[in-house]
Parts: structure tokens; C-alpha cells; sequence
């Protein structure tokens, strides 16, 4: 078969200058400006890969091998979490069911631990003793039960497959849809280095947005964002209008693709048999996206392949498909103050989002809810 050596069980017996050779011999057939940026071996779940990174244009990429038959979708419910992870859902529930019951519990602890949120804990201990909420009703009891958490994973997450999965060269980071770079300011020394093309759209704000910020975006129009080794320069970008359809378009015309439900579900989690692919527990130590507020993200750590994927509830990734976007629900389990777990479930490599959810193709995709990443795939 040609390029065999690109399928994982080849490529993982190969020698790293062999790896090296096949993909310099690859990336020699190809029209796109890919730089050999050197190896590294990502691990996570038991899953080890040792790959080639690339930089194309600014934009940094690591080849994923192909595998054959490779199972995906989900029907297992909350099969395989850790005894700890289950007394944690077990406590969710009781915090919407019984939550006088469950805030005293917190204030018990409080009390022990000597901990600096004991005010606020009182508070919410005093208010419910004031004003008990009401009884949950029978339906509320069966959605928020062990049983009724099993039902509702296995009705949103995709149907169990398997699939063969090309190799491919794949976008580390996402980029966000309808968001354009165009350079530079420094807003020590007022220098600038965007374009006079896109200058006009952006010089009511280039020399006025609020240093204080990490982030300054306005009107829908520009955004600013600070660099990491120096606070007075900022990167600059410019929305545009952007539909489905249209950003398909665009990458086709550079010579990329977004990836393929299946392809997506393999890139998160290599068609592991878990419902999250950072594993099977949650671990306090760490910090989950925007579950709460301090400690490592342990979801932007690159996965077994390099990629930081499904990390956050709020970003959309778009694939092509059954669905148009894993990797999130656009925070609405989130916002809706849902328990941990189902504020965690959409970033699932199996979760599939409600069929309200796809995207129109002339649609405007939102700023800062519809993200992508470019995939080449190798034939």
C-alpha cells in the first residue's frame, strides 16, 4: 500500500531519521511552504507519538499517521470514570436536588478547612434556610440521577463506528473564523506595521484602546491583544464577515481542508475507549477551562498527537459532517450554571451537538464562538 509507513502501526516502528526522511520526501511534493520545525513525542491516555512539527506561514502543524479501523462514537454512558469522578457527579446532583442539604455539607467543610470563602457559604446556608426551595418534580429527579446522566451521554454523543483515517498534516492551535491578522503596533513608541490595504479600518483605534487590557476589542470591528515577551506591542486584527461556506472556500483555495467528524473524533482522541480524552477523572490539582479560576489548564496541554483540542466549552470547532461542530456548545451548559459534568460533557471527542446547532452555509459564523484548524490530508 503506498505510504504504508504513514499509518500508525508502521510509523511507530520506524527510527526518527526514517520518520524525518519520509516526511521531508512528503512535504518535497507538496506546493505549501512547510519548515521543518524538528520531532517531538506528545504522550497522553497511553497513547505515545513521537512526529515532525512544521511551521507553514506562521502557523505551526504536526503530522498525525493514518490508522485503519480505527472505533469512534460513544454508547457506553459514564462507563470507566474513577470512583472519585462518580462522587463528584453523585454530589452535582445532590447541589440542584437538595441544595440546602449539599450547602451545608460545603459549610461543614468550610468550618474544618478554615476556608477564606466561609462567609459566602454562610450566606448561601442563611438564604436557603429563609427561602427553601421547592421539591424537585419526579422528571427533574430522573434527569439528575446516575440513570438519567447515562441516557442523555449516549443520545449526544455520535453513533459507534469505525472508520479508516488517512495520515494527515494537521493545525496544532485553532484559528478563529472571520478574524484576520494585520500586524503590529507598539504602543511604547507608536510604530506600526500593518498595512496601508487594512490601515483605514483600524486607525480610529490603533493609537486609543486601553493598555490596561490583555485584550481590547471594539465594535465588532478590531481587536488587540498583547504579546507574551512584550506588554507595549500588540497583535492587531480585523473582523470580517465570514459564512460556512465561504470558509471552506478559503481553505480549499490555500490547500486545506477542515477536518471530517471521524477525522475529528480520531485527532481528540485517537479512538480511545473513553469519554474524555484526558482520562477518567478530575483532578483538583488542575484547572478544567473556564470551570474555575486558578491552576493549569490541563485541556490546553497538547495531546497525543500535539494538538490542544476540545479545551474550551465556549469555542465551536468546525468540521464537515452529520454535524458541523464538536468541541464545545458555545457555553450554554456553562452559562445555564449546569453541574460539572455537563458543563464538561461537549468536549468529549464523541459529543455531537443538537441538529439546531448547524451552521447555514451562508450563515454568518459569530466572532468568538466559531473556530477551525487546517487540516492536509495525504492520499
Amino acid at each position: 500500500m503506498k505510504n504504508a509507513e504513514l499509518y500508525a502501526d508502521e510509523w511507530s516502528k520506524l527510527a526518527t531519521d526514517r520518520k524525518k526522511e519520509k516526511i521531508e520526501s512528503l512535504l518535497a511534493e507538496l506546493t505549501l511552504p512547510f519548515i521543518f520545525s524538528g520531532m517531538e513525542t506528545f504522550s497522553l491516555n497511553g497513547v505515545t507519538t513521537e512526529t515532525i512539527v512544521l511551521n507553514c506561514e506562521g502557523r505551526s502543524f504536526v503530522f498525525v499517521p493514518g490508522c485503519k479501523r480505527a472505533i469512534l462514537g460513544w454508547d457506553r454512558g459514564i462507563e470507566g470514570l474513577y470512583e472519585s469522578a462518580l462522587e463528584d457527579i453523585a454530589s452535582s446532583f445532590e447541589s440542584v436536588l437538595d441544595p440546602l442539604t449539599w450547602w451545608r455539607r460545603q459549610l461543614a467543610l468550610a468550618v474544618d478547612a478554615q476556608d477564606g470563602n466561609l462567609p459566602y457559604i454562610e450566606e448561601q446556608v442563611m438564604e436557603l434556610e429563609q427561602n427553601p426551595p421547592e421539591k424537585p418534580d419526579d422528571d427533574l429527579k430522573a434527569f439528575y440521577s446516575f440513570q438519567g446522566l447515562e441516557t442523555y451521554v449516549n443520545e449526544n454523543t455520535s453513533p459507534v463506528r469505525t472508520a479508516d483515517l488517512p495520515p494527515m498534516i494537521v493545525e496544532r492551535g485553532l484559528s478563529e473564523a472571520g478574524l484576520i491578522h494585520l500586524g503590529q503596533v507598539n504602543r511604547r513608541t507608536n510604530e506600526h506595521w500593518v498595512t496601508s490595504k487594512h490601515f483605514d479600518r483600524v486607525k480610529d483605534y490603533l493609537y486609543k484602546f486601553n493598555t490596561e487590557l490583555t485584550t481590547a476589542v471594539y465594535s465588532r470591528c478590531c481587536r488587540f491583544e498583547r504579546t507574551k515577551d512584550d506588554p507595549a506591542l500588540y497583535d492587531v486584527y480585523l473582523y470580517e464577515r465570514l459564512t460556512y461556506k465561504d470558509l471552506i472556500s478559503q481553505l480549499d483555495a490555500e490547500g486545506f481542508a477542515l477536518p471530517t467528524e471521524d477525522q475529528w473524533e480520531y485527532l481528540c482522541g485517537a479512538g480511545r475507549r473513553l469519554l474524555f480524552q484526558f482520562g477518567n477523572q478530575f483532578d483538583e490539582d488542575y484547572r478544567y477551562s473556564h470551570m474555575c479560576e486558578e491552576g493549569e489548564n490541563i485541556l490546553e496541554k497538547p495531546n497525543m498527537f500535539g494538538l490542544s483540542i476540545a479545551y474550551d466549552p465556549y469555542k465551536y470547532e468546525l468540521v464537515t459532517g452529520p454535524c458541523q461542530v464538536k468541541g464545545g456548545d458555545g457555553g450554554a451548559a456553562l452559562c445555564g450554571g449546569e453541574p460539572f459534568i455537563y458543563t464538561m460533557l461537549p468536549l468529549s471527542a464523541y459529543w455531537r451537538e443538537t441538529p439546531d446547532k448547524t451552521v447555514p452555509e451562508d450563515g454568518e459564523l459569530e466572532n468568538g464562538y466559531y473556530f477551525y484548524r487546517r487540516v492536509l490530508i495525504i492520499e
